[in-house]
């Protein structure tokens, strides 16, 4: 690739300020150039890239903001550090090992010398490769390791590296030699060189890229070739007929949108795949665009960040179908929440490379089944007969947060009524009933579940007036109320306080719900009820017994006193 280096002079209509290039309006560069400043494409700019080559230094950004627009047209844009070592894809069978060919068609004896990327080493990888008519294996070690093959193939040697348990080798640089030759002085000699210069079959290039292009607005490519630099876009992207060399994956946000046209074709991708995008990215590839192709995916789109929500606490799940994940298994926390896999980025759609071989489908989507595994609150115990809230199963979908609404009760009041000797409203409006102090009332609670799930409740009363627990029978009335039931509970009430006065019942929720009203719940009050001291009699008939008691008092007392007085005569 050659790279031609032009004096760059900005037009009146490019602002050079702090490092940077600014440009807010239109402008076609097409001058071989090499760019060393970030470049910023703003306020409504336009910057198009026509037929020219453009060298861009190590660490460079191109940045377009969501109103400005990048046009490169039949250009090159290479980077001057492209990445360059190279790394497995984790495979131990022989037709998936990572590997690397070594151009050797003369018969002389050839060093070759690989240098790991750090901090890895090639500690107890094994490297196969032919030497002359038979298959020769050999133990590496250490972080340089020289392979001294007899003789070459009739066009070169396929060197292939298996790591340990599987474990992906990596190559930084590759030397080649005569092993008794000397200095690199023959023509199939090479110096150290970055690995991903050299032809490899199922591995990925590995390292940074030499610069970037972050588009908020649009980027659009034709005709073109991109080399060693990354592309990341929150806007639009449009490329056809052009050649992406150690560019993908182009990262994608989860609202932006990507088309991949006829002729564009990707190789050398820094992952197992070419393009990454989010949950609602739309990437439209083409039937006539081409992936990298091997073990490289033409797409995966990822979810980061996903958390269940649950009424709550330590309530315990399982998902399964999940990527990677034959079964994952988490509990909510104190706050009722729980981030999947911590929350990490997890792949949920895959477009296999071209070349899949081993999945029926093209695209792979993720259908992950979440079970509810243990939730319990005091309103379901064990004994109770009542099955785990949550609704058993749910297919998760790919929403940030998803919350648990299904199988869950939800109580609330319909009405509490203080009610007299004939079971009608005791009182009614400023007719206060009357009741004395020592006798009870009867009380019925009416109570609605509009939820899903059965509950087995209680409820709790205190006076109205003073706040302190009411003297009710039973103390904590209660029942089991099923989804869409009705159901009244009757219980009495006593007081000790001359007065009118309510009763002010709650609903006693679970102490385990992040929120106290998650299952419903609140508080009702009854009517009023005049609490009167209690008297023996209310008229004058009971005067009648005690004056007939008080005569026959007297009548005796008088007969006594007589006799007494008689005798005293005759004495």
């Amino acid at each position: 690739m050659v790279m031609i280096t032009a004096l760059t002079i900005l037009p009146i209509n490019v602002i050079s300020q702090s490092g940077e290039i600014i440009i807010e309006s239109d402008l076609t560069w097409t001058e071989d150039t090499t760019i060393s400043q970030n470049i910023r494409v703003l306020n409504g700019g336009t910057l198009t890239l026509s037929n020219a080559e453009f060298v861009v230094e190590q660490d460079v950004n191109i940045f377009v903001d969501g109103t400005s627009n990048l046009i490169v047209n039949n250009s090159e844009i290479d980077s001057l550090e492209p990445p360059g070592g190279l790394v497995g894809f984790g495979y131990c069978d022989e037709a998936n090992r990572s590997g690397v060919w070594i151009d050797w068609p003369i018969s002389d004896s050839v060093s070759i010398t690989l240098v790991s990327i750090s901090p890895s080493s090639f500690d107890f990888v094994t490297a196969y490769f032919n030497e002359g008519q038979e298959n020769v294996s050999e133990e590496m070690a250490g972080d340089r390791y020289t392979l001294e093959i007899q003789g070459g193939g009739s066009d070169g040697i396929w060197i292939d590296l298996v790591g340990p348990n599987c474990y992906p080798p990596s190559i930084s640089t590759i030397s080649v030699k005569r092993t008794n030759g000397g200095d690199f002085d023959c023509q199939y000699c090479s110096m150290p060189t970055n690995a991903a210069d050299y032809v490899h079959r199922n591995m990925m290039v590995h390292g940074s890229h030499g610069f970037t292009i972050t588009s908020e607005g649009s980027f659009i490519a034709n005709n073109s070739l991109i080399f060693g630099g990354g592309v990341s876009s929150t806007g639009m992207i449009s490329i056809s007929n052009s050649v992406l060399d150690r560019v993908g994956p182009i990262i994608l946000n989860n609202d932006s949108d990507i088309y991949l046209g006829d002729g564009v074709f990707f190789s050398n991708s820094t992952d197992d795949h070419d393009v990454r995008g989010g949950v609602a990215s739309n990437i439209n590839w083409s039937g006539g665009a081409t992936g990298t192709g091997g073990l490289t995916d033409m797409w995966e789109k990822r979810l980061s960040g996903q958390s269940l929500t649950f009424d709550a606490s330590f309530v315990t799940y399982e998902i399964v179908g999940m990527h990677k994940y034959p079964k994952y298994t988490n509990f909510s926390n104190e706050e009722g929440v729980s981030f999947i896999d911590g929350g990490r980025e997890r792949v949920v759609e895959i477009a296999w490379s071209e070349d899949n071989t081993w999945e029926e489908e093209r695209i792979w989507r993720e259908e992950a089944i979440l079970f509810i595994t243990d939730f319990r609150t005091a309103w379901n115990p064990e004994d109770s007969g009542i099955g785990d809230y949550g609704g058993g199963q749910l297919e998760m979908n790919w929403d940030q947060n998803i919350r648990i609404t299904n199988g869950i009760p939800r109580v609330e009041w319909l009405s509490i009524v203080a009610l007299d000797v004939d079971g009608e409203q005791l009182s009614n409006a400023d007719d206060y009933g009357t009741v004395s102090l020592g006798d009870s009332v009867d009380v019925e609670a009416v109570l609605y579940n509009t939820g899903t799930a059965a509950a087995s409740m209680a409820i709790n009363c205190q006076e109205g007036n003073t706040g302190v627990t009411a003297q009710i029978s039973p103390s904590f009335p209660n029942t089991v109320i099923g989804p869409g039931e009705q159901k009244t509970i009757a219980f009495k009430w006593r007081s000790s306080v001359i007065g009118i006065d309510t009763l002010n019942c709650s609903i006693l929720t679970p102490i385990q719900l992040v929120d106290e009203f998650a299952f419903g719940g609140g508080d009702a009050s009854t009517n009023p009820v005049n609490w009167v001291e209690q008297v023996s009699s209310s008229d004058g008939s009971g005067m009648v017994p005690l004056l007939i008691a008080l005569l026959i008092s007297a009548s005796i007392g008088g007969y006594v006193l007589f006799s007494s007085y008689n005798k005293d005569e005759q004495d």
